[in-house]
């Protein structure tokens, strides 16, 4: 979408790094010379003011501002209070996280982790054991013989069901080179091993084949290097005549990323509309445009009328006009979604699967102080038609595929069982023969 704009915001305190953005807009916050814990808390309630998609809460919003100050001893204290201020815009998706989850993201968003490299799935077992989803490929859990559907019992022979999860994936984590014990079932069996911790790797690309059909998984938009990835993989896969592509389990990431992404997957064509707030004014309005040069943003400024476009450098389609179909669930989400729509509504794919999630909206991501994040709800996004997926909370809309298939509960994604997968294989099979 271009190189972002540079705006200052008056009063509020500089960021330790560049934020991360889902829209295009980038500004600059004035740092205090000394840094007190209720700095933090008044630099979240600031934050909201300049960045909030929905200003309605504005009125209540002042009463807050010193609420909390005789209460903010320490950075904990400031999280803490100001998510019980922001608890009143009713968006679970607008918080301020600690430090230490705003590391978990800095390593999420460059591709690596230091752990055992597994992901588990929201819920636990029947026992309360958790359910490993999925194990990241070469890290030390494959590397010693985990597997999806492995139920996590103990780790270092405490029980899980006796403390937090969150406790439990600190435990699980460690420097790298230390050992952890897991205690784990399969299939009815108990199993230990002793694992030993490393930086792992974690691909947001996967590419199977089968025959001339190349199935490629996206897992998010999160990490920087996502669309070089993405680029790789169709290159190596050039060869196919069709192609499937899974939106599956996607809870979204960076908008450039997806916007970027689209120019790979076809020619030409309207990507997406996106409104959102003008830092500490109204809001803009953003039509992105793949063009066979350049991708094209073209912004609206609703307060004074005032049009501008910012060209970017697009990628080459990489798979032509070759039948390609999308496997969306549930789960699909945010730029997930984004994608999907995109697909649809340009006829570029058909889609196969379960009506996605329904988050038409995206948070700005702004560093604060003392390694604080704050996530803000900045924008609402539109697919070419115009279609809103909905705000993920009260209004849950999503975008409907082109046929409504079930992944029978118990099966794996991926696996010979995957009812969606298959569909699909069917579909582009018929579409090349």
């Amino acid at each position: 979408m271009g190189q972002p704009t540079i705006l200052s915001a008056p009063r509020i305190f500089i960021p330790y790094r560049q934020p991360i953005i889902t829209p295009n807009i980038i500004y600059n916050f004035a740092r205090p010379q000394r840094v007190d814990p209720r700095d933090v808390y008044h630099a979240a309630w600031e934050g909201v003011v300049g960045l909030a998609y929905d200003t309605s809460f504005f009125p209540k919003w002042g009463e807050l501002a010193h609420a909390f100050c005789d209460k903010i001893t320490s950075v904990e204290d400031a999280v803490h209070y100001a998510n019980e201020a922001l608890a009143l815009l009713d968006d679970p998706y607008t918080r301020l996280v600690d430090p230490e989850k705003t590391a978990e993201m800095e390593d999420e968003r460059q591709g690596t982790l230091v752990g055992i490299g597994v992901v588990f799935e929201e819920d636990a077992d029947a026992a309360g054991n958790l359910v490993i989803a999925r194990v990241l490929e070469n890290g030390p859990a494959d590397k010693a013989g985990l597997k999806p559907g492995d139920a996590i019992k103990a780790v270092d022979g405490v029980a899980i069901t006796s403390i937090p999860r969150k406790d439990i994936v600190h435990r699980i984590t460690g420097e790298e080179g230390t050992k952890v014990t897991i205690t784990f079932v399969r299939q009815g069996a108990e199993q230990t091993i002793e694992i030993t911790r490393g930086v792992v790797h974690v691909s947001s690309v996967r590419v199977r084949r089968y025959g001339k059909i190349a199935y490629v998984q996206l897992a998010s938009f999160i990490q920087d290097g996502m669309v070089e990835e993405l680029e790789t993989a169709l290159d190596e896969h050039a060869d196919a005549e069709a192609y499937i592509l899974g939106l599956r389990f996607n809870p979204g990431g960076q908008v450039g990323n997806c916007v970027r992404a689209t120019s790979l997957l076809k020619d030409t064509g309207k990507i997406v509309t996106i409104r959102q707030r003008i830092p500490f004014h109204g809001y803009q309005r953003s039509v992105s445009q793949l063009l066979k040069d350049r991708i094209r943003t073209v912004n609206f400024n609703e307060d004074n009328g005032q049009n501008y476009a910012q060209d970017m450098q697009r990628h080459r389609n990489r798979t032509g006009n070759k039948p390609m179909a999308v496997l969306i669930d549930g789960y699909t989400a945010s730029a997930g979604e984004m994608m999907a729509g995109f697909l649809k509504d340009s006829g570029r794919a058909i889609l196969i699967g379960k009506r996605t999630y329904g988050k038409g909206i995206g948070q700005t991501v702004q560093p604060l102080l003392l390694g604080t994040t704050l996530i803000v709800t900045s924008l609402h996004y539109f697919t070419p038609s115009g279609h809103w997926a909905g705000d993920a909370h009260k209004n849950r809309i999503g975008i409907e595929p082109h046929f409504d298939v079930d992944l029978p509960e118990g099966i794996m994604a991926g696996s010979p069982g995957d009812t969606q997968l298959n569909f699909a294989l069917a579909k582009m099979e018929e579409a090349i023969r």
